[in-house]
């Protein structure tokens, strides 16, 4: 195995509570998937597109307001906006296409562009005269007239916004979105009749129940309809109790105080619990129950916050469906726009971006949650991957230890903060928070096992064998003998040709745990090579190199086995590869790497084994073919 250092952050961050419905537990809530972000390759291009781009990226004004030198022609204003865009700098790219529009106004496409940028990005003002010119098109997008209609809305031309939204013919809109955006404008006309006719016109669909009920709830709360209202949030809490989102329950128990009725508040919020992150936000409803009273303002308090939470439900939906994330930024951006005051839209938009790789962006949305709100702390914390992910540990470190003064005894922060200090090779003041993060547990958890493991690499890299050893054994109890710690102690134990049938037998119980992990089955064709049996060492250390292409330590494993296996051209291809791979490149020995290129290898220490149960199940075994 290659000594890896997997980035420890102890967090299981379930910032999506707010629209996934309670089960039996909050901490059951499923998390949104992240998926790798796309290879974003730039094709070719006029040069003078990027040379727009880079000189304005470098002549930027301090006050980020743009001055676009050099973007005299439309062509190269399209190209230095296209090359943005490539680089998922929409910001810019919007700017540079408005430039590129103004100058070809019957580009339909790219006026489409600009405002589907714009709107993605929540600004929904600069939007719409590119949305109305669209709407002006044989073929017009949906998001076009869903675009106008909402500024007309936030502009409380409510009867314009239904006309524009009637002109969509579309089986979603008119069987979901349509109705809900009506039934908000018939409820910003102070008409409850036609308002809750347009939500009972909602498709049939057992599905949608809950969302019919809640916006039924709201609205009638807004038109001073008190008991109507409440007949909606009990048929909720009583029929549909393992559908109740954090947001509907933070509505509801708004609901129930400004009735006076606390009691009532606090026996639903009861019904909910969780160990984890989410407790901070159910505290955090639980103290604005304990403060709040009956003149309390009602969080939905306009027409336009009904709607937000509507589109942001929209939003909700396509973020289930295949291929869904894009559209549901759109609604997820519009929601904010329409109320800038609802975290739970900000928190959910910086998640979408996160998906498609775009972390600054992401970071922007979670710094605007305030230190009062009981999505702080969750914020703060996806900030702080995201500063990791990009490698800028600068930031991170700071954020965490912003976080540390308000929360010193914190195990996750203080194992995050040596996590931070262990990827830039700081492993003694690593090891140190890591210990300081293990004191603060009160009563020691299976789910502690990583920063055992994580302790364990920076005292290995500190040459204390003995300590991360002990770590390492740790952390091989409470995980139930994950098969990371498996491999990792296993491995170290055959490098050191200590106790060599225990390591072997780790190894070999981690590869039947996860045979198709690149690392693992490194270790158990490095276990083949020591053995002497070259042939069977290529064909584990080829799949090796194939699951994690790139990595040096495997590459010049390898290039070892090739070389004692008589494929010498082979084996120096490999070790000259292993020299310029980035990952795993602390675990090699660049010297010795380049003696082997010159001398080759002249033997092979290899190990003895005794045990001749394992001895068996290493002749057995075989290469599993990745189907996956």
């Amino acid at each position: 195995m290659s000594r890896i250092l997997i980035r420890i952050l102890c967090t299981t961050v379930v910032i999506c509570a707010a629209m996934w419905p309670f089960r039996h537990n909050i901490s059951e809530l499923p998390l949104w998937q992240k998926s790798d972000p796309a290879e974003n390759v730039v094709p070719e291009f006029d040069t003078d597109g990027y040379w727009h781009y880079q000189d304005f990226i470098a002549k930027k004004n301090p006050d980020q307001t743009i001055s676009f030198y050099g973007t005299k022609s439309q062509y190269g204003a399209y190209l230095a906006g296209r090359v943005a865009h490539l680089r998922q700098d929409f910001e810019n790219a919007a700017e540079y296409y408005k430039i590129a529009t103004d100058k070809d106004k019957d580009n339909v496409s790219l006026n489409r562009t600009v405002y589907v940028i714009l709107t993605s990005l929540g600004q929904i003002d600069r939007a719409v005269p590119y949305a109305r010119k669209e709407m002006e098109t044989e073929k017009r997008e949906l998001l076009a007239p869903l675009v106008v209609a909402v500024k007309e809305f936030a502009d409380k031309n409510y009867a314009t916004s239904r006309e524009i939204m009637a002109s969509i013919d579309d089986k979603l809109y008119v069987g979901l979105i349509n109705p809900l955006f009506n039934a908000w404008a018939y409820a910003g006309e102070r008409d409850e009749e036609k308002a809750i006719a347009a939500i009972d016109s909602i498709v049939n669909d057992p599905s949608l129940n809950v969302m019919r009920l809640f916006h039924k709830g709201m609205i009638y709360d807004y038109l001073g309809n008190k008991e109507k209202a409440s007949e909606c949030y009990v048929t909720i809490a009583q029929k549909y109790p393992k559908d109740v989102t954090y947001r509907i329950l933070e509505v509801i128990t708004n609901f129930y105080v400004r009735l006076g009725n606390k009691d009532d508040a606090l026996r639903l919020l009861g019904r909910y619990n969780d160990d984890g992150l989410l407790s901070m936000l159910l505290k955090d409803i639980e103290i604005k129950i304990d403060n709040a009273n009956a003149a309390t303002a009602p969080i939905i308090d306009t027409p336009q916050k009904g709607l937000a939470e509507a589109l942001f439900n929209i939003g909700t939906l396509f973020r289930t469906a295949h291929n869904g994330s894009e559209v549901a930024q759109f609604y997820i951006a519009i929601s904010s726009y329409l109320n800038p005051e609802y975290e739970v839209s900000k928190i959910a938009l910086a998640n979408v971006l996160e998906e498609s790789g775009m972390l600054k962006e992401a970071n922007k949305y979670y710094a605007q949650i305030g230190k009062d709100s009981g999505s702080y702390f969750i914020a703060r914390l996806k900030m702080i991957e995201n500063y990791n992910s990009m490698e800028e540990y600068d930031a991170a470190e700071n954020q965490l230890k912003i976080l540390l003064q308000s929360y010193p005894d914190n195990t996750q922060l203080l194992s995050d903060l040596a996590g931070i200090n262990s990827n830039q090779r700081k492993d003694a003041e690593a090891v140190k928070l890591y210990q300081q993060a293990l004191a603060s547990i009160k009563q020691e958890q299976p789910s502690n096992w990583p920063i055992y493991y994580a302790m364990a690499v920076s005292y290995d890299r500190l040459n204390q064998k003995d300590k991360s050893e002990a770590s390492l054994q740790r952390a091989l109890e409470l995980s139930n003998r994950d098969p990371n710690v498996l491999n990792y102690l296993g491995y170290s134990w055959l490098v050191e040709n200590k106790n060599p049938d225990d390591a072997v037998a780790m190894i070999l119980e981690a590869y039947r745990q996860y045979p198709y992990d690149g690392h693992i089955t490194d270790s158990l064709g490095w276990v083949y090579y020591k053995l002497g049996q070259y042939d069977k060492a290529i064909g584990f250390l080829e799949q090796a190199s194939d699951l994690n292409s790139g990595n040096a330590a495997i590459s010049d494993h390898l290039g070892d086995a090739y070389w004692m296996g008589g494929r010498k051209n082979e084996a120096v291809f490999q070790w000259r590869h292993a020299l310029v791979f980035k990952e795993d490149a602390e675990a090699i020995d660049k010297n010795l790497i380049e003696q082997k290129i010159e001398n080759g290898i002249e033997h092979n220490e290899l190990i003895q084994l005794h045990d001749k149960e394992l001895l068996k199940a290493l002749d057995e075994i075989s290469i599993k073919k990745n189907d996956k």
